[in-house]
């Protein structure tokens, strides 16, 4: 028996003081947005099954049109805004940024709240972060900034020819077997890194010198560098970046490639924000 008052599992309701917190938290993000020259963009709530992404968290729910064509509702914003833009707006606007409120959805019900932003561009990435971090900051609650390179483990496997996902995989103590590989994980903080680049292989400077550059520029006061990293999205494929407290992620993006368009951008998680919004008041 479904009593009038259920709603499905994973289903949100925002009323009174958590839909306030909410909205006042969008209006002060979309501020942001429009300051640094942001536009905004709604996207369908359905979009044709080949469009989307199978992920490692999110089940696609499908349904099937009228046409009996496959359906699926949105699981991600960032393939749709992007395949959009690149592909239907681009003749009619010539704008690089774009943010969006709006959720997504997997199987069987659930429901998640995001604000996102993208950028067409890869040189707006240090612009991209800089945004992301004054998006969390100004909440005014304390968090961790963690800062990655998906490429540094790619480069790993193919030093030791191995796959990727083995070496992800793999325990701990087999990776320290590997002096360099030992040495990588043990890296923590920016003075880590610093202190590692001199000694580290020479395959592997390049980016870890990326990584150092991007951590200095930051200003946030609680900075983690975590060198071996899976991707949390397949299209991510170089520097990634996440705002978390506790076990709770507020924040994460970084430099992605979908249609072959080099961009970058972030995925702001509401739902997670307004839960330490209403527990910190």
């Amino acid at each position: 028996m479904i009593l009038e008052h259920e709603i499905p599992q994973g289903g949100k309701v925002y009323f009174g003081k958590s839909a306030k917190l909410k909205r006042e938290f969008e209006n002060n993000i979309c501020k942001i947005f429009y300051n640094n020259g942001f536009e905004e963009i709604l996207t369908p709530a359905f979009s044709f099954l080949q469009h989307q992404r199978d992920f490692s968290d999110r089940k696609i729910i499908r349904i099937t049109s009228q046409n009996n064509q496959q359906i699926a509702l949105r699981c991600d914003s960032t393939i749709d805004t992007i395949r959009i833009i690149t592909k239907r707006l681009a003749r009619s606007t010539g704008a690089k940024k774009w943010f969006y409120i709006q959720p997504v959805f997997s199987y069987p019900s659930n429901e998640i709240h995001q604000i996102g932003a993208e950028c067409l561009s890869i040189k707006e990435f240090d612009n991209l972060l800089t945004i992301g971090i004054e998006c969390i900051t100004q909440l005014q609650i304390p968090s961790i900034l963690q800062l990655s390179n998906i490429k540094i483990p790619m480069l790993c496997a193919k030093e030791l020819k191995i796959d990727i996902k083995n070496l992800l995989s793999e325990e701990i103590n087999t990776l320290l077997q590997y002096e360099f590989l030992a040495k990588l994980i043990a890296i923590q903080t920016i003075d880590d890194l610093k202190h590692f680049i001199p000694q580290a292989p020479a395959f592997l400077k390049n980016e870890l010198e990326k990584l150092l550059a991007i951590a200095q520029k930051c200003n946030h006061n609680n900075i983690i560098i975590t060198t071996i990293q899976e991707a949390p999205v397949n299209y991510y494929n170089d520097i990634i970046f996440r705002i978390f407290i506790n076990n709770s992620t507020l924040l994460l993006g970084g430099k992605y490639k979908i249609t072959n368009e080099a961009s970058c951008g972030f995925g702001i998680y509401t739902d997670n924000i307004i839960d330490i919004l209403q527990n910190k008041e």
